[in-house]
């Protein structure tokens, strides 16, 4: 896919309406997913929030794969100064985003829970830390590392049922005791969700309005 998008010489423009639209596809997730969480009371699911916990994983999807033509111009953008990109770092951030994109397409038909995307998710995070200090000596992408690793030490440290596959019917879903390492983990993936899910749709539309420029 890359080798294929490269040789149609994928245009700045093009490039940056797709980072444009990702970064508000990102705002309209953000902003679904936040409803669902406030005005959910239970466990159970009312149809209400349960429309907007699906919708959130739909449009995620259309953020996560509308970011992939961006890393394409990245790539070639960071060729205009030394050290450019590799094509192993474009596939990794190319991977990441894919499957995240995936995890979420598999919450639909009940193999994946909701929670497996996260994973991917801080991989795309350790891609921005590690590119943006290569390119530009700024670390961006910290919050949604810390939005990978909640997932994983809560499965470790809580409870594993959000990994198991087939996914686990709600029934099964317990509200989790407040332990220590339950406080300590929410508390990383608030502030990851703050500096990280929150923060990337505005720091890809201030990309997107940048590869306007380019030429």
């Amino acid at each position: 896919m890359i080798k294929l998008l490269s040789t149609t010489r994928l245009s700045y423009r093009t490039a940056a309406w797709a980072a444009i639209a990702s970064g508000t596809f990102g705002i309209l997730a953000h902003a679904a997913l936040m409803t669902a969480v406030m005005t959910r009371t239970t466990m159970a699911l009312t149809g209400q929030v349960f429309f907007l916990f699906r919708t959130h994983d739909v449009v995620a999807i259309l953020q996560f794969l509308s970011m992939i033509p961006v890393l394409i111009a990245l790539h070639k953008l960071s060729h205009k100064q030394l050290p450019g990109m590799s094509r192993a770092t474009l596939t990794t951030g190319i991977v990441a985003l894919t499957l995240s994109a995936l995890f979420l397409l598999l919450i639909f038909p009940w193999i994946m829970s909701d929670e497996y995307y996260m994973i991917p998710q801080g991989m795309f995070g350790v891609w921005l830390i590690v590119i943006n200090w290569q390119l530009t000596g700024i670390i961006i992408g910290v919050g949604l590392l810390l939005v990978g690793i909640f997932e994983i030490g809560y499965a470790i440290c809580v409870n594993p049922i959000g990994l198991r596959i087939p996914a686990a019917p709600i029934e099964e879903l317990e509200i989790p005791v407040e332990t220590t390492a339950n406080i300590i983990l929410h508390m990383i993936l608030n502030i990851g969700s703050l500096m990280g899910v929150l923060t990337l749709p505005i720091w890809t539309i201030i990309l997107g309005r940048k590869l306007l420029r380019e030429k």
